[in-house]
């Protein structure tokens, strides 16, 4: 029951997400910043977080699981960029926000033992609890999804968002793996999950390397 009030909890909260906050809140970092933060932990997915028929899958198996990830941020999406990618989304669509991340690179995601992939933007905004860091990656599309023109095609990105308590306090977070973004009008945006439930993000922990 636990499990369930959590998920449908998780849910609302990602169904409407703030892409960008008052100005005197977001961290824009330069891009040549000389250190990098590495974002470690666990991912907790459920039967639902991916449709197997199209290999979204993390273990190559159905069912529930859990596997390590690494965030590694070489540099932080400046707020200036974060307005660019926005006005890209509400101009020109979900299209216009992948063309426009397509020239970023602000750091790697990796899954377990698999190869890291790029992630486009990542950006960091405080709150009254912590911080919150977010980002997007293009979701790598197998090749049975465009032979076929699934419809999983629609859902072309990797969002992430991690809370971080800034007592020391618990942190954790949620991975959609394969989203669809639209414009909610003003500066919110909303993610779609393709599958049931996103990606469960425990035992949190960051580094400066």
């Amino acid at each position: 029951m636990k499990i369930k009030n959590y998920l449908q909890s998780l849910l609302v909260c990602l169904a409407v997400v703030v892409f960008i906050e008052q100005s005197s809140t977001v961290q824009g970092k330069s891009t040549n910043i000389a250190f990098k933060d590495v974002y470690t932990g666990n991912m907790i997915y459920f039967d639902g977080t991916f449709d197997h028929s199209i290999g979204l899958r993390l273990n190559g198996s159905s069912g529930s699981g859990i596997e390590s990830f690494t965030l590694t941020v070489n540099s932080y999406t400046p707020e200036s960029k974060v307005i660019q990618l926005m006005n890209a989304l509400r101009q020109d669509g979900q299209d216009g926000l992948i063309k426009a991340l397509s020239k970023e690179k602000g750091g790697t995601l990796q899954i377990g033992t698999r190869l890291a992939r790029d992630v486009q933007a990542i950006w960091e905004t405080h709150t009254d609890e912590g911080r919150k860091i977010c980002a997007i990656s293009e979701r790598w599309l197998g090749w049975g999804e465009l032979r076929r023109g699934t419809r999983s095609v629609d859902y072309p990105l990797t969002y992430i968002e991690i809370f971080i308590e800034e007592d020391g306090g618990k942190s954790e977070g949620s991975l959609i793996p394969a989203a669809k973004v639209r414009s909610k009008g003003g500066n919110n945006i909303e993610f779609e999950n393709f599958g049931i439930y996103p990606a469960r993000l425990t035992n949190i922990k960051v580094e400066k390397q």
